[in-house]
């Protein structure tokens, strides 16, 4: 299977719901028994809330019980004059003993048939505070400030008339209480997300929520070069010493083809750089930039997959790799004038580069064909890389 596969740049379901399987340190409670009864006292209850939260936010395991409760709401809000004139008490009742029932089930195994361990009781903890923080997530991340709330009760002001013209004209009160209530539940399901994540990419949508809301919202489509620098953490340019299947050192998105010493305080280093250009075939227009969520970025490195700069338009603002936490000076300098195209990627069959792939990115080819829908190729640019070690060398 392909490298790439473990890399895939787009997710449909939010990042959060992996760190519900992390384990909880269980330390606090060991030590204070007091804490540890009073958590099993309450354990029942923060179950309870830890799976109304589960429900609302969409990490449960199977999606039916939302779908139910979806249905039933429109059902209601759509029928509801039927409804409150024959079977609304027999359906409040039947709630009303649905919700007793459910909450004296969960109380009563948790307190009487089955003691909670340590562990369930933090992992309840844990996921309670995790789905917590993805629902409140859209507010805390929505830029509050005085000048913010002036244009959005402004903004408020100047379309209540038109949604008061929608309301008698268009939208009936009934259907619009349904839409806000199916859009509010939804709105944290992996479908709702998918769907946001790509209306987001147009530039359109984010001028009509610039317009209405008056957040501050970036609209342009300018270059930044910090969007592309990568950070290594962990390693440094230094001291890499881990090889690549070719037998060059490979570390974060270079490669280091050539190390040497200048002076007893400084390293120079070439490197090279290795970032594919990747297409995709559509009907109707051919070959194009545009690519799906989950395919590789437009331009990406070869070995890591990472998002890189267009290197055909930002030829000189090309963003070089930054060590954190490294006591050494590092300057960088191009050898080559330009990017060049690696046409032994696909055994220089053409000029251009280009290798066909299935619509999987599998099965590379040098030759174009009818089950032919992504490309490839690869550019290439060495770069010297000078490590200075003036600043920790002391001497004894």
């Amino acid at each position: 299977m392909p490298e790439f596969n473990s890399h895939i740049r787009a997710s449909f379901e939010p990042s959060d719901t992996k760190l519900l399987t992390n384990s909880p340190t269980f330390k606090l409670l060991t030590e204070s028994p007091k804490l540890a009864s009073a958590l099993s006292q309450i354990f029942p209850y923060l179950l309870l809330i830890d799976n109304i939260l589960e429900i609302i936010t969409w990490t449960n395991d199977d999606h039916y019980q939302n779908f139910l409760i979806m249905t039933a709401y429109s059902c209601i809000v759509m029928y509801w004059n039927w409804i409150s004139h024959v079977v609304l008490p027999i359906l409040m009742t039947l709630a009303f003993a649905t919700i007793v029932w459910s909450i004296s089930s969960v109380i009563y195994d948790s307190k009487y048939d089955v003691k909670p361990t340590t562990d369930e009781v933090l992992y309840t903890l844990h996921n309670i505070t995790i789905r917590s923080e993805m629902l409140l997530r859209p507010v805390s991340h929505i830029p509050f400030k005085p000048n913010n709330f002036i244009k959005m009760i402004f903004t408020s002001i100047l379309l209540t008339p038109l949604n008061v013209l929608l309301v008698k004209t268009v939208v009936s009160p009934q259907k619009y209480l349904w839409f806000l209530g199916i859009f509010l539940f939804s709105f944290h399901s992996p479908y709702a997300f998918a769907i946001r994540r790509l209306l987001w990419r147009s530039l359109y949508v984010r001028l009509a929520v610039l317009y209405i809301t008056g957040l501050e919202i970036k609209v342009s489509k300018d270059y930044d070069m910090s969007e592309y620098q990568t950070v290594s953490r962990v390693t440094s340019a230094a001291n890499s010493d881990n090889e690549g299947m070719d037998g060059l050192s490979v570390l974060s998105d270079f490669k280091i083809i050539k190390k040497r010493m200048v002076s007893p305080t400084q390293l120079k280093q070439t490197v090279l750089f290795e970032v594919l250009e990747n297409e995709r075939r559509w009907l109707g227009v051919g070959w194009s930039s545009l690519l799906y969520p989950s395919d590789r970025p437009n331009f990406c490195y070869d070995k890591t997959y990472n998002p890189a700069p267009n290197i055909t338009v930002n030829k000189e603002k090309f963003p070089f790799p930054i060590f954190e936490n490294d006591l050494y000076a590092y300057s960088w300098q191009w050898i080559d004038d330009d990017w060049r195209l690696d046409t032994e990627t696909n055994k220089s069959k053409t000029q251009e580069g280009w290798v066909y792939f299935n619509g999987s990115w599998e099965d590379g080819r040098a030759r174009d064909g009818f089950s032919r829908y992504t490309r490839s190729r690869k550019w290439t640019r060495r770069a010297t890389l000078t490590i200075d070690k003036t600043g920790t060398v002391y001497d004894e």
